[in-house]
């Protein structure tokens, strides 16, 4: 199972929460690989037994998405822990 680290809000870099910077970059990660795939928004919600809307609020980099959703949605585009591992800037890759 993917996890996803907490910060602090007042911890802000740039202008940015640490937060909001993954979920900037996660949404860039799902767009693309959406696209790579050949899906719609709608056809990705569908797979993933979410709304399009959802869909549409992973890639505008919404913060407030339930792990378990994001996680519907990386099965269906095959993105695995490696994936987000490289997404964080982890230290070891």
């Amino acid at each position: 199972m993917v996890t996803v680290d907490f910060y602090e809000k007042d911890e802000k870099v740039g202008g940015k929460s640490p937060l909001e910077v993954m979920a900037e970059k996660r949404s860039q990660l799902i767009f693309k690989q959406r696209m790579s795939v050949g899906l719609t928004q709608s056809e990705l919600a569908v797979q993933a037994n979410v709304t399009q809307k959802t869909v549409s609020r992973i890639e505008r980099g919404d913060t407030k998405v339930r792990e378990t959703t994001l996680q519907k949605v990386y099965d269906v585009l095959g993105i695995t822990e490696e994936h987000l591992i490289v997404l964080k800037g982890h230290p070891n890759t």
